[in-house]
C-alpha cells in the first residue's frame, strides 16, 4: 500500500503534466512534441529510455537488480484525435487537434508511475518496462512496437484507459472484465466503378450510387441472417462518397467506408470474407465492379484471468469496497493494445473519470469536442499502475 498511498503526493505534478500535454496534441505514428516532453521528464527522473525508428514510441526499464526476476510492462498511449476542441478550458488546444480520449492523462499517469517505481527500484522483485506508445487512434502504434521486439522479454502487461469506456459513470474508481474487453476493429473501403452519364438516361449508365445502396443493405444480412444471435457483429458504413454535388450527373465511381466490430476471431474471419464476397457479387450482378480493402485492423483485446486476479488483489487493498466494478462483458470499441496482449498475458482496466464541460455544464463521452476529465483521480491511476506492477513481480501469475 505504501506506493499507492505515496501517489497522492504526485497529484499536483500529474495535473501539471496533463495540462501541458493537453495543449500539444499530435496524431499518428510521429509525435515529436509529445515524445520530447516525455523524454525530458524521464531524464529529470533519472531514467534512461530507448527510442525506435519509424515511430515515436519510447520504452523504459526500471529494476532488474534481482537475478531471476520476471518482467512486467505498463503501457500508455500518447496520441490525440483530429478534432477541433470546444471545451472552453484555459489549457485547451488550439492546433485543430484534441486529446479527446484521455491519452494525455495516460501519459502523465505513466510518468507518475515511473517516478514512484524509480524511488522504489531496489524493492522490485524483477523489471518493470514502461511503454509509451503512439498512434492508438490510427494507424496503430502497438503493432510496429511488437515488431520492434518491445514485448519479447515481457511476461505480463497492464494497460489502463481513463473515462467511462466500459459502463458509463458511477460511484466507483475502476472497471475491469475477466475476458473480452474490446472488440476486433477493422476498417473497410469499398471502391465501386460503374459507368457515368446524364441523369436523364440511366439505362445507358451503370449507376454506382444505386450499387452502393444495394451493397449497404446486403451487408446487413451478415448481422441479421448469418451471425449466431448469441454472437455479436457490428457493420457500420459511415461514409458514402459519390458525385460532385450536381443534380443530373450519374458519377463514374462511389466509395464506401465503414467499420466492423466483433469479439470472436472465427466470426471476424467469416465476416470479413463475406463482406468481400457480397460487395463484389452485388456489384457484378448490377453490371459494375468493386474492390474491397481492409485497413488498420485491430484484434480483440482479451484479458488474462490470472492477470485480472492479480490486479483485483491490488485494487482490493488500495480502494474502498465497492469502488472496483467487475463487468460481465466488454465493449465494441477497438484498442490496439490487443497486439501486446496477443504476445503476453495482460489486464486492461478503466479508471473511471468524467467531468462537466465548462461551456454548458454537460458531461460528454470520449471523441467528443467537449470531452473533459475529472483530474482528481489521476494520482489513483499512477498509484494503481505502480502498485500492480510491484505486486505482480512479487507473485507472478505465470508458470
Amino acid at each position: 500500500m505504501e506506493v499507492y498511498q505515496q501517489a497522492q503526493g504526485l497529484q499536483d505534478q500529474l495535473v501539471e503534466w496533463y495540462r501541458d500535454l493537453h495543449q500539444i496534441p499530435e496524431t499518428g505514428l510521429m509525435l515529436p512534441q509529445t515524445a520530447a516532453f516525455v523524454k525530458r521528464v524521464l531524464t529529470e527522473l533519472g531514467l534512461t529510455y530507448e527510442e525506435y525508428p519509424g515511430h515515436s514510441g519510447i520504452t523504459v526499464r526500471i529494476g532488474g537488480k534481482q537475478k531471476g526476476g520476471k518482467t512486467v510492462a505498463l503501457r500508455a498511449d500518447m496520441d490525440a484525435l483530429e478534432i477541433q476542441e470546444d471545451t472552453g478550458l484555459p489549457y485547451a488546444s488550439k492546433n485543430g487537434k484534441m486529446h479527446a480520449c484521455g491519452h494525455d492523462s495516460h501519459t502523465a499517469m505513466l510518468l507518475g508511475a515511473a517516478k514512484l517505481l524509480k524511488e522504489h527500484e531496489d524493492e522490485l522483485k524483477g523489471t518493470v518496462k514502461l511503454i509509451f506508445q503512439p498512434a492508438e487512434e490510427g494507424p496503430g502504434g502497438a503493432e510496429p512496437m511488437v515488431r520492434d521486439g518491445v514485448v519479447d522479454d515481457v511476461d505480463g502487461i497492464f494497460a489502463m484507459h481513463i473515462g467511462n469506456l466500459l459502463s458509463g459513470s458511477g460511484q466507483r474508481t475502476v472497471d475491469v472484465t475477466w475476458g473480452g474487453t474490446t472488440a476486433a476493429d477493422d476498417q473497410v473501403i469499398i471502391q465501386i466503378t460503374g459507368l457515368g452519364g446524364h441523369g436523364s438516361i440511366p439505362h445507358k449508365c451503370v449507376d454506382p450510387v444505386v450499387v452502393a445502396a444495394q451493397i449497404i443493405n446486403n451487408l446487413q444480412t451478415i448481422v441479421s441472417r448469418e451471425t449466431d444471435p448469441f454472437d455479436s457483429v457490428v457493420i457500420t458504413i459511415a461514409s458514402v462518397e459519390a458525385g460532385r454535388g450536381t443534380f443530373n450527373v450519374i458519377p463514374e465511381t462511389a466509395t464506401l467506408k465503414g467499420t466492423i466490430r466483433n469479439a470472436n476471431p472465427k466470426t471476424r474471419d467469416y465476416t470479413l470474407s463475406r463482406i468481400r464476397q457480397i460487395a463484389e457479387d452485388t456489384a457484378r450482378m448490377m453490371r459494375a465492379s468493386c474492390t474491397v480493402d481492409f485497413v488498420d485492423g485491430y484484434p480483440a483485446l482479451v484479458n488474462d484471468r490470472r492477470m485480472v486476479e492479480s490486479f483485483l488483489k491490488t485494487a482490493g487493498k488500495c480502494l474502498p469496497e465497492g469502488e472496483v466494478n467487475v463487468l460481465p462483458h466488454g465493449v465494441t470499441g477497438g484498442e490496439d493494445a490487443a497486439f501486446f496482449f496477443q504476445k503476453c498475458p495482460g489486464c486492461y482496466f478503466v479508471l473511471v473519470s468524467s467531468a462537466p464541460c465548462p461551456i454548458d455544464g454537460k458531461e460528454y463521452g470520449a471523441h467528443h469536442p467537449r470531452f473533459c476529465l475529472d483530474e482528481s483521480v489521476f494520482w489513483k491511476g499512477s498509484g494503481l499502475m505502480a502498485q500492480s506492477a510491484m505486486d505482480w513481480l512479487a507473485n507472478p501469475t505465470i508458470e
